[in-house]
């Protein structure tokens, strides 16, 4: 595994000498001492029109090469120009395991994710619910709108001085409950009770409002007051 790992720091590193720094001279130097075997590879006079040879993934992999025989690479500017060095011990043994995480940092991981999770759908859950609670209310207001709806050949058969028993059963089953502050400001009849309808169930468009009023149960005025949904 050494020996592959020399002639592929080798190899990658003139590899990358020809790409990125070509006519430029490129100098190799092999040596042992004390069971370790040091590879340099460097660009001493690199090209005034081209960049020393820094490489790419190459360069990553090669480091990870080394590290897994237990190795150490290094590369970047030296010599007067750019300069890789790659030290392998002679034999490969087992590698040292990364530093464990400190005590609890694996616990705080899980709980900083499970927060940002509960923060992201809460996030998301606001939106909805105040988008449901906007739908729900609309849906509302429209049944009411249009539970409130006298239709207007039930208003023109309506006659004052008719009991409004007589007619209870044309009526809707609810008062308009948005009377605008205009229509309620119309002067009535003086010690009369006055019902409100909507004349059409559009809720969006400009309604005519129906105001019935009583002395006692008998309607005694029935108008057509304009107004707004």
């Amino acid at each position: 595994m050494v020996d592959r790992t020399v002639h592929r720091v080798v190899q990658e590193t003139l590899t990358n000498a020809l790409k990125h720094a070509p006519g430029s001279p490129v100098r190799i130097s092999v040596e042992h001492r004390r069971s370790r075997t040091s590879v340099r590879v460097s660009n001493p006079v690199p090209s005034p029109a081209a960049p020393p040879f820094p490489g790419g993934h190459g360069l990553t992999g090669l480091r990870e090469r080394v590290r897994l025989v237990g190795g150490t690479f290094r590369a970047g500017p030296g010599g007067g120009g750019y300069e890789v060095l790659a030290t392998l011990p002679d034999d490969v043994g087992p590698q040292p395991r990364p530093d464990p995480e400190p005590p609890g940092a694996a616990a705080g991981l899980v709980a900083a994710r499970r927060v940002t999770r509960r923060r992201f759908a809460l996030a998301l859950a606001a939106p909805a619910a105040l988008g449901l609670v906007a739908l729900v209310s609309a849906v509302a207001l429209a049944l009411q709108l249009t539970g409130c709806v006298l239709r207007p050949a039930d208003f023109a058969e309506l006659r004052t001085g008719q009991p409004r028993d007589s007619f209870a059963g044309r009526l809707p089953d609810q008062e308009y409950a948005y009377v605008p502050d205009g229509v309620r400001a119309v002067p009535r009849p003086p010690a009369t009770r006055c019902e409100y309808y909507r004349s059409n169930g559009n809720v969006l468009d400009r309604v005519d409002v129906y105001r019935l009023c009583f002395a006692g149960p008998r309607l005694v005025a029935k108008d057509v007051l304009p107004g707004r949904a």
